[in-house]
């Protein structure tokens, strides 16, 4: 089993709707996923279980009654470790099946209301407060737990769009991530300030990794293996990324050579290289431009972009459904746009 996130601490940059298609691909191929919506902002659990979540506002209207979404949501989860009732994290949850091998533990909108326990099990990792050391570890000694008792393949963390406590506990729980870029000067720029956030992060927990294990606490490593930046959420031109976005994606590699591989370097073992090996040929995975009028549809219909049917396009055609050239288009897109998420579920494959 292997825990993956998608992180950025600069927002917009389409992590959620890649995560989104990267796991429908993986469950495509067979493989156990669940997904843990950890970011506030409930984007991937709007994008999992869209029509669920219509057909219970639909019955509100009818009944004038309130209900809840069902399952077990992340804050649900950590609440008990961080009021001092439990000593670990019960895995007695309820998941939402999305489909079969698909699972989701859905998101809360309070979540961010467990930032100040989380900072405070930060601040106090190094004092002798069991229960602080227990807070600390909760998310990854869950996730583990959880995830080797359904058995599941993969588990990917949708975090915000932060470098809070919370997000901070999720990254240090994965094996690895990819860092997705939209290519503009500001997010290249980011690439500078999020690489010294990931140096400090694996620094301050790698430093209390001996006095947890003599404990007995259940410590993640925190050394999550950096599978490759995403370029994507760019325009195109004649098939090509406009001018202003194809300079940026051009400085991409060096900036993630020059200031996130040494970080990530001063961590990395003989058995364990944080970097992959990534040259700087390699550090960009295949790029994703911008899906266009297929995002809208991809929404409307909780699929990933390349599973949405012809019948679908009636949903925003002004007409009827695409036909023509306009859906063999769409058609190619599609296509390409699979191309490219089977090209990174390639690199999640070849993890050890």
């Amino acid at each position: 089993m292997k825990i993956l996130t998608l992180y950025n601490h600069k927002g917009g940059v389409s992590k959620t709707t890649t995560t989104f298609n990267i796991v429908h691909l993986l469950q495509e191929q067979g493989f156990k996923v669940l997904v843990v919506d950890a970011d506030p902002q409930c984007n991937i659990t709007e994008l999992l279980i869209g029509d669920l979540i219509s057909e219970l506002d639909i019955e509100i209207q009818k009944t004038g009654k309130d209900n809840d979404l069902p399952g077990t949501t992340l804050l649900d989860i950590l609440t008990p470790r961080i009021s001092g009732e439990r000593p670990e994290v019960s895995t007695n949850i309820d998941v939402i099946k999305v489909k079969e091998n698909l699972d989701l533990i859905r998101g809360n909108v309070q979540l961010s209301n467990i930032e100040d326990a989380l900072a405070e099990a930060h601040i106090q990792r190094f004092s002798t407060k069991i229960h602080e050391k227990r807070t600390y570890i909760a998310i990854s000694d869950f996730l583990r737990r959880f995830g080797s008792e359904k058995q599941y393949d993969y588990i990917f963390i949708d975090v915000g769009p932060s470098s809070g406590a919370l997000t901070r506990n999720c990254f240090l729980a994965c094996d690895a991530f990819f860092i997705p870029v939209a290519p503009d000067r500001f997010n290249i720029q980011a690439i500078k300030t999020l690489s010294t956030i990931i140096e400090r992060w694996i620094s301050d927990h790698d430093k209390i990794i001996d006095d947890f294990q003599a404990l007995g606490l259940n410590i993640n490593v925190g050394k999550p293996i950096f599978l490759g930046a995403i370029p994507q959420h760019y325009k195109l031109l004649k098939g090509k990324p406009k001018p202003g976005y194809k300079l940026w994606m051009e400085r991409l590699p060096k900036t993630v050579n020059d200031f996130l591989l040494p970080q990530l370097r001063k961590f990395s073992t003989p058995q364990l290289d944080l970097t992959n090996g990534l040259s700087i040929e390699r550090i960009c995975t295949e790029s994703i431009p911008d899906f266009q009028s297929l995002a809208s549809l991809m929404q409307e219909y909780c699929v990933p972009v390349f599973r949405i049917q012809q019948d679908m396009t009636a949903a925003i055609s002004e007409t009827s459904k695409w036909g023509g050239a306009t859906w063999k288009d769409a058609q190619r897109r599609m296509d390409d746009y699979k191309e490219k998420f089977s090209s990174i579920v390639e690199r999640i494959k070849k993890l050890s």
